[in-house]
């Protein structure tokens, strides 16, 4: 009965600080114009297409007219089939930011079909600081392109250290024409900081009984199981 109650009140405390560690875990990333609603820049080609390269992003500019799509009732998209082509290999790509912790990065997006048969793809990198793609080094790329028209998510295999800049980038192969939406990053700490983040907070309980302290870890995807430490 006495572990029931304090498993109860640790998991009633460590609740309040679900939000706050995924928070702080995910504030050095950013996606700039993830969505594509920011039309700065851009001019009507025609009803519903844009011209030019969003906000946030670089992109191809030899193709430039039909880049950003009205695709459902004010949800706008990227073209990639334009802004980020295979031939010549120029990727639809921006910095994330700043790693300031050590964990898997996740990103996940929308890839739509505006023509059927477009692969996509794309890919997790470090910049090394460098605004240029061609100074980037690769992290994480899926087994085979994107057929499918669907939400997708990309993780790095293994943590990342902190201190890495981080990039992203899209590109398309095939036939058809593929859009991008909804474009997001977050990193995951790993399990170590996990468990030693409300250490460093002071997050803990004494069992004055047992004489044992309780510590929990945090983790934004699930919750964890107690950690005794003796």
């Amino acid at each position: 009965m006495k572990t029931n109650i304090i498993k109860k009140a640790l998991s009633f405390i460590a609740a309040a600080f679900i939000t706050t560690a995924a928070n702080n875990a995910q504030a050095a990333l950013t996606i700039t114009n993830g969505d594509f609603q920011d039309l700065t820049g851009l001019t009507v080609t025609t009803p519903g297409w844009y011209r030019g390269v969003p906000t946030g992003w670089t992109g191809y500019t030899g193709n430039l007219g039909y880049n950003v799509i009205n695709w459902n009732s004010g949800n706008l998209g990227a073209n990639i089939q334009t802004l980020g082509p295979s031939t010549p290999f120029v990727p639809l790509y921006q910095s994330a930011g700043l790693l300031d912790s050590a964990g898997i990065v996740s990103l996940s997006f929308d890839i739509l079909h505006f023509i059927p048969g477009p692969s996509v793809g794309v890919g997790i990198f470090n910049t090394h600081n460098s605004a240029n793609y061609n100074d980037w080094t690769l992290l994480a790329l899926p087994a085979n392109d994107i057929i499918s028209a669907e939400r997708f998510t990309l993780e790095t295999t293994v943590p990342i250290e902190a201190g890495t800049n981080i990039g992203v980038a899209f590109w398309q192969g095939g036939g058809g024409a593929a859009g991008l939406d909804n474009v997001s990053i977050i990193p995951e700490p790993t399990t170590l900081d996990l468990i030693l983040l409300p250490v460093k907070a002071g997050l803990y309980i004494v069992d004055n009984i047992s004489k044992n302290i309780y510590t929990c870890g945090i983790n934004p995807r699930k919750f964890n199981a107690l950690t005794i430490v003796y």
